[in-house]
């Protein structure tokens, strides 16, 4: 008899595949010439929907795996203010609430987490897969890492082929070579379009992968935000503009999060002329934004070429592709109003057949 875990009648096998950074616009173009011709053998389409604020990699990787807004997992930003009034990684905190890793395994099924970016083990949980990568988050002695640290996606890509071609039931992962790209280079320079190229060129191995098991898996392919060009080098400092209140505040690229109340915060942020909008994504968390073109940071940071974080980044590719008649239908939820970043984890749970 086999060791291999029989998959309960019904379940189908799914690989949820992030695209860090990849911008949504680019998709259907000749920049992601595999995953438009994946999508027509299909007989789907790439599309867009939103993402939640701030439209930054950890708070939307959080909501991936937990199907919540940041306020309700916790992870409302790549740092996170704790009670102790200090900022820590967001790592370090983890989602506030139970992730599909754990329901997959309470259901009696499978997981596995592989990332290029290590952070996101501690992000999304990944303690709760059956099993992650890299392990315990930290980038393997000799791997080869990106300009940020991050792993190179030539070291990612095979762990995932791997994963691929297991029994796990459910497979989630991350290529975080896009969003590296759009942030040192600019998304719209030709350093960034070899990149954007390059991960689609990756989608060839992974789609080889899943066709070779022939069993109608289900493949998510997503990105977690858009990224867009700074114009002007010096950022918006609000250290000036909250000196004196309670209010605490932490940078989030072209966004920023300011914490706490104040009767006139509107008052306040309006003398920064800077400024574009604001809003409440949690009791005593805002998210401002700055003007197109800007970007928030204490001053004395250098500026990269692009930045994310604001509503104009808050948009994902969102995309299925595979042979299973569950695949089309997903396709017409996508395209619904009001599916976003939160719907993959019921999406995900839906398809697995979870309680």
């Amino acid at each position: 008899m086999s060791d291999e875990p029989v998959r309960p009648s019904g379940v189908v096998r799914l690989v949820f595949l992030v695209l860090d950074g990849m911008p949504a616009p680019s998709v259907a173009t000749d920049v992601t010439p595999v995953l438009g011709s994946w999508c027509s053998a299909s007989g789907t389409s790439p599309h867009t929907v939103r993402s939640v604020l701030p439209a930054t990699t950890y708070p939307n990787h959080a909501t991936f795996v937990t199907g919540v807004a940041p306020a309700q997992h916790g992870i409302v930003g790549n740092h996170v203010l704790c009670e102790d009034g200090r900022f820590r990684p967001a790592r370090k905190i983890g989602p506030a609430v139970p992730t599909i890793f754990d329901r997959v395994s309470a259901a009696g099924l499978t997981s596995t987490l592989v990332v290029g970016d290590q952070e996101l083990v501690g992000v999304m949980g990944g303690a709760g897969a059956g099993s992650h990568w890299p392990p315990d988050g930290k980038v393997p002695a000799g791997a080869a890492t990106d300009e940020h640290g991050y792993l190179h996606d030539d070291e990612t890509l095979p762990i995932l082929l791997d994963a691929i071609a297991s029994e796990v039931d459910l497979v989630v992962a991350q290529l975080n070579a896009p969003d590296t790209a759009g942030h040192v280079h600019g998304p719209a320079s030709a350093e960034a379009r070899a990149v954007y190229l390059a991960t689609d060129a990756r989608l060839g191995a992974v789609r080889d992968a899943v066709e070779a098991r022939d069993d109608g898996t289900v493949v998510m392919i997503v990105s977690d935000h858009a990224v867009e060009t700074v114009e002007v080098a010096t950022p918006i400092d609000l250290t000036e503009a909250l000196e004196g209140t309670s209010l605490t505040w932490f940078p989030e690229g072209s966004a920023a999060l300011v914490y706490g109340e104040h009767p006139d915060l509107e008052g306040l942020l309006g003398r920064v002329t800077e400024l574009a909008g604001s809003t409440t994504v949690a009791p005593g968390i805002h998210v401002v934004w700055g003007e197109r073109g800007r970007w928030l940071c204490f001053d004395g940071i250098d500026a990269e070429p692009g930045m994310h974080g604001s509503p104009r980044t808050a948009v994902q590719l969102a995309a299925v592709v595979g042979t299973h008649p569950a695949v089309r239908e997903l396709d017409a939820r996508i395209q619904q109003d009001s599916f976003d970043a939160t719907s993959w984890a019921g999406e995900m749970a839906r398809l697995l057949r979870l309680p």
